[in-house]
């Protein structure tokens, strides 16, 4: 039982992980933070290309450690029959298998679902690509890039008079993680009720369109006269909604449709209420003039020294606000702190790093980072022990023939007793 004296939601549940970069890994991470045990398959000879991508220190990915925290690290060569043994051998002792390959991959190494089902017909197995393991375009390879153009996001992000814009996170990736999470425990409960597994098949295209919220039904219901496209700070069918500029910073508001005629007041400025611009019980009228309630907001918020007089005002009225925060400021925001979003986890040749735990809060079982992310390899021994019984000559000799690969730090630490 883990140190808050909570059980664990997912303790029990063995997870073979062949993700590599970010989507399935975002996936298993999660898994981990709520005590899956997850075997991470890394492809000799480096491995997650994750650990060589910035930003790097000591030698170690930022981005690895934070996306793989928790998890075990095994590294095998599949082009060695030795090595598909080794798989072959752990699918039955697993409950979920995860991948994010292109379509075909693992079925060319003889370890697609359809062969790993006859080896444990309770699996289940979740596969993330960039278009789904069917359709035309199934064989492209797609990542997140092209899965925010593909899906319609890159269209909607931006000024209207500029091109369209990436999204600051790699949210197709991180998006299509959350899903899988979501698949995977719902296909575990139908498997609890029933006894079967089955294959999840994701795509990272899909797992974003489906997001998609006005945007589709102003084109569905408008019969195609309608195609929307990006709007810059402000919404364009919402207002007052958008990006304002205050002294010292960038703040959002969103005034609700019922809270029009207070939000005039709150400004000091009761006459827009009826005001024929922006008085109307839809937005019709105020979205039409979005920019001259901007010009009207900019100004009453640069009326104040700061913005924390004008949110504060704001929040008083219970009018949605809040200022534009920078990774530094919400890293240490108050809020974020008093609910322990990040973790400290040691890290050899690093310290402790700061991590930002899964964000969920369960009543009655604990969700926090349980181990560091792995070196490479690492655990080679600990995992081929343990599930297939090999002996330390036997993983020795496979080593040597290239079939399994170990990172050298991964002994120098060990003979200093700096790891297990």
């Amino acid at each position: 039982m883990p140190p808050s004296g909570k059980s664990s939601i997912l303790a029990g549940i063995r997870v073979l992980d062949f993700g590599h970069y970010i989507a399935a890994p975002i996936l298993t991470r999660m898994m981990a933070d709520m005590d899956a045990e997850i075997i991470k398959i890394e492809l000799a000879p480096r491995g997650d290309l994750t650990r060589v991508y910035p930003y790097l220190k000591a030698g170690q990915s930022g981005a690895y450690i934070q996306h793989n925290r928790g998890k075990q690290s095994v590294c095998l060569d599949l082009k060695k029959p030795e090595a598909i043994e080794i798989v072959r051998g752990l699918v039955p002792q697993m409950d979920v298998v995860i991948e994010n390959f292109s379509p075909g991959t693992l079925p060319k190494y003889g370890l697609g679902y359809a062969e790993l089902r006859k080896l444990n017909p309770r699996l289940i197995m979740c596969s993330i690509s960039g278009y789904g393991q069917d359709g035309p375009y199934a064989p492209r390879p797609g990542n997140d890039t092209v899965a925010q153009a593909m899906s319609g996001l890159m269209h909607l992000t931006g000024d209207p008079q500029g091109s369209p814009t990436y999204v600051g996170i790699y949210i197709a990736d991180e998006n299509a993680g959350v899903h899988g999470l979501a698949a995977v425990c719902a296909a575990l409960y139908y498997r609890e009720k029933t006894g079967i597994g089955q294959h999840i098949d994701l795509s990272l295209v899909e797992c974003l369109f489906h997001l998609h919220d006005t945007a589709i039904q102003f084109y569905v219901l408008s019969e195609g006269e309608l195609n929307p496209t990006r709007f810059g700070a402000h919404h364009y069918a919402v207002a007052p909604c958008g990006i304002f500029k205050a002294r010292g910073g960038y703040v959002v508001i969103a005034v609700l449709v019922h809270q029009w005629e207070l939000f005039a007041q709150v400004i000091g400025r009761p006459e827009l209420a009826t005001d024929p611009r922006f008085n109307t019980n839809t937005n019709e009228r105020r979205a039409e003039n979005r920019f001259a309630l901007v010009e009207i907001i900019e100004t009453w918020l640069q009326s104040f020294p700061t913005c924390e007089e004008p949110l504060a005002i704001l929040e008083s009225a219970r009018i949605l606000s809040a200022p534009v925060l920078d990774i530094a400021q919400a890293i240490n925001h108050p809020q974020l702190k008093a609910r322990g979003a990040m973790q400290e986890v040691p890290h050899p040749g690093l310290g402790p790093v700061a991590l930002p735990k899964s964000p969920f809060r369960f009543s009655e079982t604990t969700v926090e980072i349980r181990s560091r992310a792995p070196l490479l390899g690492e655990h080679n021994e600990r995992v081929l022990t343990r599930y297939l019984s090999y002996s330390a000559d036997k993983i020795a000799a496979l080593t040597r023939a290239g079939v399994l690969v170990q990172e050298p730090l991964v002994g120098e630490l060990r003979q200093r007793g700096e790891i297990p």
